[in-house]
């Protein structure tokens, strides 16, 4: 690329503006999309996220709906009024809702996804004419979480085959107003977690209809991992993932704050480096350096 002075690189910029604008173009020029960060953290005694611009978000869990085993029932579903309970609450409240509930599986013989898929599409409708309005999805699916088929090549059989159990539950994707991946942190492996990520988020894209895409992320490793789960993640990889998510996603729900052990929130800490990373994050998300409009080359 030929190197010239700033001035004239922003002299030569600010012509093509006048000229785009004289001729109708900077009209039309799309808006970038606003990248959002929710907080679906559970710590005790928290800062006030918004104060960093991070939104509030509805997580509504499956203990949410019922008795712990009312997944047990003859019907597999909750109750209609626990669900109408939920549902208004979480209107009177006006966030974006995700449903956490990960009893039924999407994955298996389509006989058994197919009895999974009415759950939910049932629970959609149950909410929704109990809150109208409000926008909804689902935790983790679709598409399905899975590290290892998604990491392989995209011409892989393995591949193929995740993205045809995705397929199955396509139907899902169309019926929810947002997809929620889940990108949780399983290995030490920063290339592996990116490639991971990515992944994921092409899948959410490729069948998404243009539906907004938020990724979950938590600052710690997973506790399916029996050396590292619980601990937080380095500095340096927990920005990898806040990078990576704006990049390619439309937003982060930022998930944590429970002690999974002893089943209650976790004292929050003000000074955690997970904490410092993302408050620095949020102050730059909006000042990206200006870009030429597309299909202008700037020399």
């Amino acid at each position: 690329m030929k190197l010239v002075p700033m001035g004239s690189f922003a002299v030569g910029l600010a012509t093509w503006f006048v000229f785009l604008g004289s001729i109708g173009l900077a009209q039309s020029l799309p808006s970038p999309k606003p990248f959002i960060v929710f907080d679906g953290t559970q710590y005790s005694n928290k800062a006030d996220f918004s104060v960093y611009g991070i939104r509030p978000i509805t997580i509504a869990y499956g203990g949410n709906f019922g008795p712990p085993d009312w997944y047990q029932q003859a019907d597999g579903l909750p109750g209609l009024q626990a669900v109408q309970a939920v549902a208004r609450e979480a209107q009177q409240k006006g966030h974006l809702v995700v449903l956490d509930i990960e009893y039924w599986l999407l994955n298996g013989s389509p006989d058994s996804v197919r009895d999974s898929l009415t759950k939910y599409m049932t629970m959609l409708d149950w909410f929704r004419a109990a809150a109208p309005g409000l926008s909804l999805g689902y935790y983790g699916a679709p598409p399905l979480g899975d590290y290892w088929r998604a990491i392989k090549d995209p011409s892989s059989q393995e591949r193929r085959s995740w993205m045809e159990e995705n397929d199955q539950i396509r139907s899902l994707a169309g019926a929810v107003d947002a997809l929620f991946p889940s990108l949780y942190t399983f290995y030490p492996d920063q290339d592996g977690w990116k490639k991971y990520a990515i992944a994921q988020i092409e899948e959410a894209r490729r069948y998404g209809g243009g539906k907004p895409v938020y990724v979950f992320l938590w600052p710690q490793y997973h506790d399916s991992n029996l050396i590292l789960g619980g601990r937080y993640l380095p500095a340096d990889y927990w920005l990898l993932e806040l990078e990576t998510a704006k990049e390619y996603a439309d937003g982060i729900v930022i998930w944590g704050g429970w002690d999974l052990k002893m089943d209650k929130p976790m004292i929050w800490d003000d000074s955690a480096p997970w904490w410092k990373v993302t408050k620095e994050f949020m102050k730059s998300r909006d000042q990206s350096p200006p870009t030429a409009p597309t299909g202008l080359t700037v020399h």
